[in-house]
């Protein structure tokens, strides 16, 4: 069973996915980061020259909003990097299914072909014995079969290991 790719490219390609990833997992992590220091030097300033309760609290409220923002912008990185590794996935076992069935069907048609050449071997080793007039004829005929039914089991595990 292959799914057209090398075991090599199927590593390959499952390590550059969980590169991607980790790269996304990283890039979502300074993003926050850089949004949450970036709002709180705002909020240090604004705390500073709020003359009032009232502009205090206004401050507390936009530094909560924008580490709120700063962690939404970082889940949809995540989640993004999350689908397209998914789907990485599912696709490989697409793949992998796909190849499944083809082994399946190739083996099934193996086996009915197998089966079709031992019948027809049988059937005219059955009439060469009938029509043999002598030993040597009848041993032939034996030969014969043994050695289409040898060449048909030899196509089938051909067909099985492809």
């Amino acid at each position: 069973m292959t799914t057209g790719k090398s075991v090599a490219q199927q590593v390959e390609d499952s390590n550059e996915a969980r590169r991607l990833l980790d790269e996304a997992w990283d890039r979502a992590k300074k993003v926050y980061k850089d949004a949450k220091e970036q709002a709180d030097i705002v909020y240090k300033e604004a705390k500073k020259l709020a003359v009032d309760k009232e502009a205090k609290k206004r401050a507390d409220e936009a530094h909560k909003e924008a580490v709120k923002e700063a962690g939404k912008i970082r889940d949809a990185i995540t989640n993004e990097a999350m689908v397209v590794f998914g789907d990485f996935w599912k696709q490989r076992d697409i793949d992998a299914q796909t190849a499944i069935t083809r082994s399946k069907e190739r083996g099934d048609q193996a086996k009915i072909a197998y089966k079709e050449a031992k019948k027809q071997a049988g059937m005219a080793h059955k009439e060469a014995k009938e029509q043999a007039v002598d030993r040597e004829a009848k041993n032939a005929a034996d030969q014969t079969r043994k050695e289409t039914v040898k060449q048909a089991k030899k196509d089938y595990d051909e067909a099985m290991n492809e």
